[in-house]
């Protein structure tokens, strides 16, 4: 459907114009495709729109935290040094690429084994190229987001399958993803199905002391 507008245009600005108009003064392709692609709504993301809670990351403040220069012991010899080495800023610890990570958070105990349970908060950095056991967000056949561990069979060993799988020579795709809890199955796509990496799991926030809310 076509519509008028009354549009008033400056003389240097109206000249401009009549360079993209056609001879008979009906409006530019190119216009029209510019002004139609504006009023589309852009494609869905299925990493953002997943049930994962994706957030961009936001480095809107700097919060630095002394570092110890001796390693704290998980025994009793707990150190008790008052000497520290520098300040270090999590923003720059934790974010590679501010631009290309997010934060999200767990929505299943499909890794539960690896340390992620339901909930925990996690970091993701979609400029990263996924290795073999790297904990990864994968899209599945264009259709379903998931949190697991990408496995690229080409470097795995038979003892490795074996341990898996309880066969040696089990054929697999070249890639699948791991569940890391024996409660869920591995993902191993057919040959018409498709697994596409969104982004490299860099940190799993797990949050170990719990404030009390009338604190």
């Amino acid at each position: 459907m076509s519509k008028k507008l009354p549009i008033y245009f400056s003389d240097e600005a109206w000249s401009s114009l009549q360079q993209l108009m056609g001879e008979d003064g009906k409006p530019s392709p190119t216009i029209n495709a510019l002004l139609e692609q504006q009023s589309q709504e852009p494609p869905k993301d299925p990493f953002l729109d997943s049930s994962l809670n994706v957030q961009p990351v936001q480095k809107n403040t700097r919060i630095e935290l002394p570092v110890a220069l001796e390693r704290i012991p998980a025994g009793p010899a707990f150190a008790n040094k008052d000497v520290f080495e520098k300040a270090l800023d999590l923003n720059d610890f934790l974010v590679i690429n501010p631009l290309a990570t997010f934060i999200a958070h767990v929505d299943s105990e499909s890794l539960l084994n690896a340390g992620f349970e339901i909930n925990d908060t996690f970091l993701v950095d979609r400029s990263l190229e996924a290795k073999h056991g790297d904990i990864v967000v994968a899209l599945i056949d264009n259709r379903e987001i998931t949190l697991k561990r990408l496995m690229i069979t080409a470097k795995m060993s038979k003892e490795e399958i074996a341990d898996i799988f309880g066969d040696p020579n089990k054929v697999l795709p070249k890639i699948w993803l791991k569940a890391e809890n024996p409660a869920y199955a591995h993902i191993i796509p057919s040959d018409s199905e498709s697994i596409v990496v969104q982004g490299v799991v860099t940190f799993n926030l797990k949050q170990f002391y719990k404030r009390s809310s009338h604190t």
